[in-house]
C-alpha cells in the first residue's frame, strides 16, 4: 500500500500549523504594540504616574524573563520529554502535575518575598544617598505591590505552554499572549472611556487612579493567558489525577527541572538585572517621562531584535544542544556561524532602518492624545543608540545558547556579569557627569552591546577542540553591510521626500518598503550569500 498521499497530508497539516503558529506569534507582537501605543496616548510622555508604572512593572518583568518564560520552562521541557519518552505519557501527566504544585509554591512564596522587601527597603540606597525610587517613592512602591502576583500566572503559563509543545500542541501557548495583549488592551480601552482620553498630565491623582485600574487590569491579563491554556492541558489528560502501575520506574523529582534551570536562570537574571537597572536608573536621575520613554525606546527596537535574532535562536537551539551532546564540534560551528549570517543579513537592516527613521518611527507610533513631539524628540535619540545595539545583543544570545549547548554556563554569566557593571558605570557617567538625557541610557546599552560580544565571542572560538568554520563569514557579513548600507540611503530620501507630499504614515511606510526593496536588490547585485540561499531553496522546493 503507497502511503504517500498520507505523508503528504501529514506535512501539509504541519505546515498549515507552523504557518498558523507564527502568524499568532506575530499577531500577539503586534498586539503588544497597539497596547503601548494605547498608554502612550493616555498617560503621555511625561507622566509622573507612568514612570512610577513602568517602574514598578520592571520587578515582576523580571521574574517573569528568568523564571517563567526561559531557565524553568527550558529546564522542564528538557526533563518532561526524557520523563514521557522512557515511561509513557501517564508518568510525564503525574511529573507535570507534581511540577505545576512546586512551582506555584515556590512562586508564592517568592511573591510574597518580594513584596515584603518592597515595603520597607529604603528609600535611598545607601552610603551614595541616590533616590533610587525617584522624588516620590510612594506610586512605585504601591504599584509594585499590585502587580507583583503577576509572576505566578505567568510562570505557571509557561509551564504549561512548554508541556504542550511537548505534545505538538502549539495553538493553544501561541494564542495565550494574543489573550493576554487583548485583556491588557480593554483595559487601557475601559480607562480611556472611564477618565477620558485626553487629561492634563499634572492630575496626579487622575493618573493614580488610572494606575491603580491598570494593574488590576494586568493581573487580569495574566490569569486569562493562564486560563486559555486550561482547556487543552486537559484533553491532553495532564490535569487529571493518576497513579503509576506497582513496580513502576520512579518518577524524577520537580528537583531535576530546579537543578537544571539554575545555570539558565543565572545567565538571563544577569541581562534582565540589567535592563531593570536602567529602568530604576532613569526613575531616579532622569526627569519625569525619562523611564516611560526609555521604556517606549526600548519596545520598538526589540520588534526587529524578536523576531529576527531571538526568534532564529529558539529556533535553532534544539539543533545547538543535540551537535554538543554527541560531541559534533563542527556541526556546532557551521550551524551558529550560518545561523549568524542570517540573522545579520536581517538585522544589520533593520538597525540601520531604525537609526535612519527614529523620528517618524515614534511619531506615528506614539504621538497621540497626551504624547506630545517633545516626547518624540526625547525618545528619538535614545532609539538611535538602541538600534546600534540590535545586532550585537542578537549574536550575543545565540553565542551564549552555543555555550549552553556545551554544557558551559560560567562564561556567559561572568561575561554578562561584567557587562552589567559596565552598564552601570557608563550609565552613571553619561547621566551624572554629561548630564545626558534618556539617550545616556541608550548609548551605553550600545556599548555595553558590543564590548560584550567583542569578548564572548572570541572565546567561544578559541575553546579547546573548537574547529575552523566554513568560512566566507567575513566576505558575507561585508556584502550585507554594502545592502544595508543602500537601504539605508533609500529610507532616508524617500521619507525626506516622501514626507512633503504625504501623510506621516504613508510617508514612513513608502521609506521601509523603499528600504527594504533596496537592500534585496542590493543583496542581489552583490551576490549575497545570504540571499543566494534563499532564492536556491525557493528554486528548489517549485522544481
Amino acid at each position: 500500500m503507497d502511503e504517500r498521499p498520507d505523508l503528504a497530508a501529514r506535512h501539509k497539516r504541519l505546515g498549515i500549523r507552523t504557518l498558523l503558529v507564527a502568524a499568532l506569534t506575530l499577531l500577539s507582537r503586534v498586539l503588544g504594540f497597539v497596547r503601548e501605543i494605547l498608554s502612550a496616548t493616555l498617560f503621555g510622555d511625561h507622566s509622573a504616574v507612568f514612570d512610577a508604572f513602568i517602574t514598578a512593572w520592571r520587578v515582576p518583568n523580571l521574574f517573569r524573563r528568568f523564571f517563567g518564560e526561559g531557565a524553568i520552562s527550558t529546564s522542564f521541557q528538557t526533563a518532561f520529554t526524557k520523563v514521557e519518552g522512557e515511561q509513557g505519557e501517564q508518568a510525564g501527566g503525574i511529573f507535570f502535575r507534581s511540577t505545576l504544585r512546586a512551582l506555584f509554591a515556590t512562586l508564592v512564596v517568592i511573591t510574597l518575598l518580594t513584596m515584603a522587601l518592597i515595603m520597607v527597603i529604603p528609600d535611598q540606597m545607601p552610603i551614595t544617598g541616590w533616590h533610587w525610587l525617584g522624588a516620590d517613592p510612594d506610586p512605585v512602591r504601591d504599584l509594585a505591590l499590585r502587580v507583583m502576583p503577576f509572576v505566578i500566572f505567568i510562570c505557571l503559563a509557561a509551564v504549561g505552554s512548554a508541556a504542550l509543545h511537548v505534545r505538538g500542541r502549539f495553538t493553544a501557548p501561541a494564542l495565550g499572549p494574543v489573550a493576554l495583549n487583548l485583556v491588557w488592551i480593554g483595559t487601557l480601552v475601559w480607562i480611556g472611556t472611564q477618565f477620558g482620553w485626553t487629561i492634563d498630565e499634572g492630575d496626579f491623582a487622575r493618573h493614580e487612579e488610572m494606575a491603580h485600574t491598570l494593574a488590576w487590569g494586568v493581573l487580569l491579563a495574566g490569569a486569562a493567558q493562564l486560563a486559555f491554556l486550561v482547556p487543552a492541558l486537559g484533553r491532553e489528560g495532564l490535569l487529571k489525577s493518576g497513579k503509576m502501575a506497582p513496580g513502576a520506574p520512579p518518577i524524577p523529582g520537580v528537583g531535576v527541572v530546579l537543578r537544571r534551570a539554575a545555570p539558565l536562570a543565572f545567565g538571563a537574571a544577569v541581562y534582565q538585572i540589567n535592563v531593570m537597572v536602567d529602568g530604576f536608573m532613569a526613575e531616579g536621575l532622569l526627569e519625569d517621562g525619562g523611564p516611560t520613554l526609555h521604556y517606549y525606546a526600548n519596545r520598538v527596537q526589540q520588534f526587529p531584535l524578536a523576531l529576527v535574532a531571538i526568534a532564529a535562536t529558539s529556533a535553532v537551539f534544539p539543533a545547538l544542544q543535540a551537535y554538543g551532546q554527541k560531541g559534533d564540534l563542527l556541526s556546532l560551528r557551521r550551524l551558529h556561524d550560518q545561523t549568524q549570517r542570517s540573522v545579520a543579513f536581517l538585522a544589520v537592516p533593520a538597525a540601520v532602518g531604525l537609526a535612519i527613521l527614529a523620528q517618524p518611527i515614534l511619531s506615528v507610533t506614539f504621538e497621540h492624545g497626551a504624547f506630545g513631539p517633545e516626547g518624540v524628540e526625547r525618545a528619538s535619540g535614545a532609539l538611535g543608540w538602541l538600534a546600534l545595539a540590535v545586532l550585537p545583543a542578537g549574536a550575543t544570545g545565540l553565542v551564549a545558547r552555543a555555550f549552553y549547548s556545551l554544557g558551559d554556563f560560567r562564561t556567559p554569566v561572568w561575561i554578562s556579569a561584567f557587562a552589567l557593571l559596565l552598564n552601570i558605570g557608563l550609565n552613571t557617567f553619561f547621566l551624572v557627569g554629561w548630564g545626558m538625557d534618556v539617550d545616556g541610557l541608550a548609548l551605553a546599552t550600545a556599548i555595553t552591546s558590543w564590548l560584550g560580544l567583542a569578548v564572548m565571542l572570541p572565546i567561544f572560538y578559541s575553546r579547546q577542540g573548537m574547529p575552523r568554520g566554513p568560512g566566507g563569514t567575513l566576505d558575507s557579513m561585508a556584502r550585507t553591510a554594502l545592502a544595508a548600507t543602500a537601504s539605508g540611503a533609500a529610507a532616508y530620501w524617500v521619507h525626506r521626500y516622501a514626507s512633503g507630499s504625504f501623510s506621516p504614515l504613508w510617508a514612513l511606510l513608502l521609506a521601509m518598503g523603499s528600504g527594504l526593496g533596496a537592500h534585496l536588490g542590493a543583496a542581489f547585485l552583490v551576490k549575497s550569500p545570504e540571499l543566494q540561499r534563499v532564492l536556491r531553496r525557493g528554486a528548489g522546493q517549485k522544481s
